[in-house]
Formats: structure tokens, C-alpha cells, sequence
């Protein structure tokens, strides 16, 4: 693998209320549902955004940051995909930020 995407959810206070990270191996319901819904239902396996949002799903989310790293801990560009971008809409999550690059 090239990179490691992680998304990093938090509240009003900046507080950090989940994280989460892709998997290649574990899906779940919601991200099978949002897939979906946006044309792409073979795109099963958990995104990074999805996991954190089911992580944090009951407290008040904020804020999502999601951020792509790669082999040798640089940032690199990274942005919602259609999937998350459904789910964070869902949510209701206004601010979202990501990794640029360097």
C-alpha cells in the first residue's frame, strides 16, 4: 500500500471524539448503504470517514479531518469521496478539512 488514510472527528471544543481509518478487509451496512446510494455499490470495504462517524455516531460532531499519509510520513492530497460525502452529509457535519499535500 502507497498511503494510509485516517479521519479524525471532533466536537465544538476541538476535542477528539473518533478516528478512523480504511480497511481492506472489513465493511459495514452504512457504508454498503451509501455506496449505493451514490452509484458505486461495489465500493464495500469501510472508508476512513465512515468509520469515525459510526465511531462517534451518538455525540455531537463538529468536525471531520481527514488526512492521507504516505510510506514515508508525508501528507499527501486527500478529499471526501462521493461515498463519505454522502455519510457526512448525513451527519449533518459542516466543517470538513483534509491533507493538501506538502
Amino acid at each position: 500500500m502507497n498511503h494510509s488514510l485516517t479521519a479524525i472527528i471532533k466536537d465544538k471544543r476541538g476535542n477528539v471524539l473518533a478516528i478512523g481509518k480504511n480497511s481492506y478487509t472489513k465493511t459495514h451496512p452504512y457504508q454498503a448503504k451509501c455506496a449505493k446510494e451514490v452509484g458505486l455499490p461495489e465500493k464495500i470495504y469501510l472508508h476512513a470517514e465512515i468509520a469515525a462517524i459510526l465511531k462517534a455516531k451518538d455525540k455531537q460532531i463538529h468536525r471531520i479531518h481527514i488526512e492521507r499519509k504516505g510510506k514515508k510520513g508525508q501528507y499527501l492530497p486527500s478529499k471526501p469521496c462521493p461515498i463519505c460525502q454522502e455519510a457526512i452529509k448525513a451527519f449533518g457535519i459542516q466543517i470538513i478539512s483534509y491533507t493538501t499535500g506538502n
